[in-house]
């Protein structure tokens, strides 16, 4: 405006004298407003579409440890603000319920190999009876057999020698009578082998799938028993990357619920930025797009993020970032990824400007 002035009175200076020179000098309050509106306008156009630059909250990614079950802490290896570093105990906890599911499981399994070694002696010991009664039986049929086989010979030579009683009809009944028992007895003799060899086979098969049935029990309850010794082992907490201990909701001794948070571990340094941009201004800006991050005075080193999330809604400000106690401010949260080697503090108030291009930010290296 005072800029304006002065170039209206050294306008003046040189031309009284003209008409519409004084006109002009005797409203240059107005016309400087006017000229001010106009060039308001004309930049709002030019950089419509447009964001030059908006502000930010620097935070550090989080993780809580808890436990999807009811706990008991034995002991707490941390306090707030300290550093762990990789393999660091963070706490120890007791769960009663998995000592007792880990000795169940174990007693199912020693129980099922019991049963199985069981089953195959009783098994073994029917098969042993089958084949010492066909044994018996055979060696019976056999003696039978012999003696009915030496009584038929007898007779045939008998026969042969008493040539005038070789037409007797009586003497050929008895031949063919004894020659048909002797081939029922070979004939009960096959089927007795036939008949315990199906037994046997049967006994085999049902000890097969009684092994069957047990392995497979088996296998499940040795899936289970591995997974509750991992959830055994997890419950002495080790650092498995560098953290700074945020808070400690827990003491010695102290019994909690399931999913209770136990401990919360953040980053030493931010390595992500909360952008916010005013509902009001219009912007293009797009996942994967790269932005420079500052300090609010613009001192320091500048940092290049990259745009991982874009809201879908308008959320309010965070209350700090009001210019108004009183009035709140709206806007689309954008979320940016930074290096972890910043020099930024946690929960600083950062400035963002868009910078034309992307880059990819991955495990904090540019």
């Amino acid at each position: 405006m005072r800029f304006l002035e002065d170039l209206l009175d050294n306008f003046w200076n040189a031309h009284k004298n003209n008409a519409g020179v004084a006109y002009v000098y005797g409203h240059k309050l107005s016309i400087a407003w006017i000229i001010c509106v106009v060039f308001a306008i004309v930049l709002g156009f030019v950089y419509q579409g447009k964001v030059a630059m908006f502000r930010g909250i620097a935070e550090a990614s989080e993780t809580i440890i808890s436990v999807p079950s009811a706990t008991e802490i034995v002991k707490v290896h941390v306090v707030p603000g300290q550093e762990v570093q990789v393999g660091d105990t963070i706490v120890e906890i007791n769960r009663p319920d998995l000592t007792l599911r880990i000795s169940e499981v174990t007693r199912e399994l020693d129980a099922i190999e019991g049963r199985s070694n069981l089953s195959s002696a009783e098994i073994d010991q029917k098969v042993a009876e089958v084949k010492a009664n066909l044994e018996t039986r055979r060696l019976a049929l056999n003696v039978e057999i012999r003696n009915l086989e030496t009584e038929y010979q007898n007779n045939k030579a008998i026969s042969a020698k008493l040539k005038s009683l070789s037409n007797s009809k009586s003497e050929g009944d008895g031949n063919d009578a004894m020659a048909m028992r002797i081939k029922s007895l070979k004939n009960e003799l096959a089927l007795a082998t036939k008949s315990a060899n199906e037994q046997i086979a049967l006994l085999r098969g049902s000890g097969r799938l009684q092994k069957t049935s047990g392995k497979s029990e088996a296998e499940n309850l040795k899936k289970e028993l591995a997974e509750l010794q991992k959830q055994q082992e997890d419950l002495i907490q080790v650092a498995k990357e560098n953290w700074v201990v945020g808070d400690v909701n827990v003491r010695d001794g102290e019994k909690v619920s399931s999913f209770a948070p136990i401990v919360t571990l953040t980053h030493k340094r931010p390595t992500l930025v909360r952008g916010y941009i005013n509902e009001q201004i219009y912007q293009n800006m797009d996942v994967g797009e790269t932005v420079k991050v500052t300090t609010l005075a613009g001192t320091g080193k500048a940092v290049k993020g990259e745009v991982v999330g874009l809201s879908s809604r308008i959320v309010p400000f965070p209350t700090r970032m009001w210019k108004m106690p009183e009035l709140p401010v709206y806007g689309r949260e954008v979320t940016i990824k930074i290096p972890e080697d910043n020099s930024f503090l946690l929960g600083e108030m950062v400035s963002i400007a868009e910078v034309h291009g992307k880059i990819l930010v991955k495990d904090g290296k540019k």
